[in-house]
């Protein structure tokens, strides 16, 4: 059985039309379409639930509030039963003709089956941006380089398994899947343009996400904070040589006024402050884990065993 994993927020315009295109996609196969309702603002949820009584392999799971996309997907691969398990967004973008043909590729020496846009609609800086993320993450990480690739993915109930395993709160599962390895495959899919709307991933957005994972996946940060420091200590080091030659060859001293002590000043608070934020990042995920918060709430299951 094939699981696909929906999460929706805000997808009342394409939520029908999606359901009616993965069924005639999949059948006569046995599927389930798990939609996931992330605290849609609008009706949404009440168009699933009427696709769902229609249609019993489209299970619906309600969120209590609007947790955010990643804690959504959570919830479908919690509740996937399929051998396969597809991820694709709601907006209609990734088209579910395409579902057969990526599930295809899976098999003995393929675990996981990533979509690669066959045309890049995007304007430049994003996609610069992107690809700039994407080879910085696979350095650091020493993982395998995936431009241009999409939520839509297929993957094997064993992948699944070793995914779940992962329990951290502040979960990313794009970058997540990459690190984790496993053999993998490449395909090439065509992305339609948005059906209404604009992305709900801004700049800002795309920022957060890019900071998020490799603060979670990749020691940057602290790196960073090392490297300052020691280039704060190199420089130093030599003002402190070059005052010494000034004063031993040609008889000067430190040069008067307070300028540049305030500049160093200066320098060393700033670099003491980026120190202490990094640290507080990594000192508020421990205390975020060990609340042990669920990712989520749920407040409704339709076709759902409680």
């Amino acid at each position: 059985m094939i699981s696909v994993v929906i999460p929706v927020y805000n997808n009342a315009s394409t939520v029908e039309e999606l359901a009616r295109r993965i069924d005639a996609a999949l059948q006569p196969s046995p599927y389930e379409a798990i939609f996931i309702d992330d605290g849609s603002a609008d009706d949404s949820l009440t168009r699933l639930k009427r696709i769902a009584g229609a249609n019993p392999s489209v299970k619906v799971i309600s969120l209590a509030r609007n947790f955010g996309q990643h804690p959504a997907i959570s919830a479908g691969f919690e509740h996937a039963k399929g051998d396969v398990v597809v991820l694709m967004d709601a907006d209609l973008q990734d088209r579910p003709e395409d579902i057969p043909r990526v599930v295809e590729k899976l098999g003995d020496d393929v675990d996981i089956v990533y979509t690669r846009k066959a045309q890049a609609e995007e304007d430049l800086a994003v996609r610069m941006s992107s690809a700039l993320y994407h080879y910085v993450f696979s350095r650091i990480t020493r993982s395998p380089r995936f431009a241009e690739i999409g939520t839509f993915r297929a993957f094997s109930r064993k992948f699944l398994a070793a995914l779940l395993l992962y329990r951290e709160r502040n979960v990313l599962y794009g970058p997540l899947m990459v690190y984790m390895g496993y053999k993998s495959a490449m395909i090439d899919v065509v992305r339609e343009a948005r059906a209404s709307g604009g992305s709900g991933y801004t700049f800002g957005k795309r920022l957060a996400l890019a900071i998020n994972s490799l603060v979670s996946y990749t020691d940057i940060p602290h790196r960073l904070s090392i490297y300052i420091g020691l280039a704060l200590f190199a420089g130093s080091l030599l003002y402190g040589a070059a005052v010494l030659v000034q004063y031993l060859i040609y008889g000067r001293s430190l040069p008067a006024g307070f300028t540049l002590v305030l500049l160093m000043l200066t320098l060393m608070l700033g670099s003491l402050m980026i120190s202490l934020g990094i640290i507080g990042s990594y000192v508020f995920r421990v205390y975020q884990e060990v609340l042990q918060r669920p990712r989520y709430l749920i407040a409704e299951k339709i076709n759902l065993a409680e």
